[in-house]
């Protein structure tokens, strides 16, 4: 696709994609660099992301469908009918760092009470709302009441060392040979960089 600058297991990064994730950052570390913030973007959001999702495909199709049934009937006012056998509201607190990149970069922006559209983190999928915010000068330091459904599609017990050991079986292209210093070094090597 028009603006795809790395493919790593043959998914393609566009630039507009990593650079979204990328001001979210800027927010919470605004003296970083333009490349530093893309190095965050790709090292702890992107590149996990794209080893997660390759592992189990239909355990992950099969979570972002109950996700999508869970956010429309969230949207009516109410929850799927049937026994209560799925996921529960689970409340997390904190700032930042207590609540995680992905959950902080979507909850930053939600109004208190709505819910937000299907998001996913590495090995799962998940909804959320807020529930209590108070504001600080620095975003950062914003304190959140969150409400989320998580809807796993790898397990919570082995997550880690399994999206571990598909990151060190992934391969990278770089398309776009301005963005090689995004990619840190470390990784370059991991995934058997490869340049068209």
């Amino acid at each position: 696709p028009a603006g795809t600058v790395l493919v790593l297991n043959d998914v393609p990064i566009r630039a507009d994609e990593v650079d979204s994730i990328a001001s979210a950052f800027a927010i919470v570390e605004p003296q970083d660099t333009p490349v530093q913030l893309r190095r965050l973007a790709l090292s702890n959001s992107t590149f996990p992301l794209i080893a997660a999702q390759g592992i189990d495909p239909a355990r992950r199709a099969s979570a972002e469908q109950l996700a999508q049934t869970y956010r429309e009937a969230l949207n009516k006012g109410d929850l799927p009918a049937g026994p209560l056998t799925g996921p529960m509201e689970v409340e997390r607190e904190g700032y930042f760092k207590d609540l995680g990149f992905e959950f902080w970069r979507v909850a930053i922006d939600l109004k208190p009470g709505v819910w937000s559209s299907v998001i996913e983190t590495p090995g799962s999928f998940h909804i959320l709302r807020v529930k209590t915010r108070k504001e600080s000068s620095r975003p950062g330091r914003t304190h959140l009441t969150i409400g989320a459904f998580d809807f796993p599609y790898l397990d919570a017990a082995t997550v880690r060392p399994d999206i571990e050991g598909a990151l060190d079986r992934s391969h990278l292209t770089i398309l776009e040979d301005s963005w090689r210093d995004a990619v840190p070094a470390a990784l370059r090597y991991r995934f058997h960089v490869e340049s068209p």
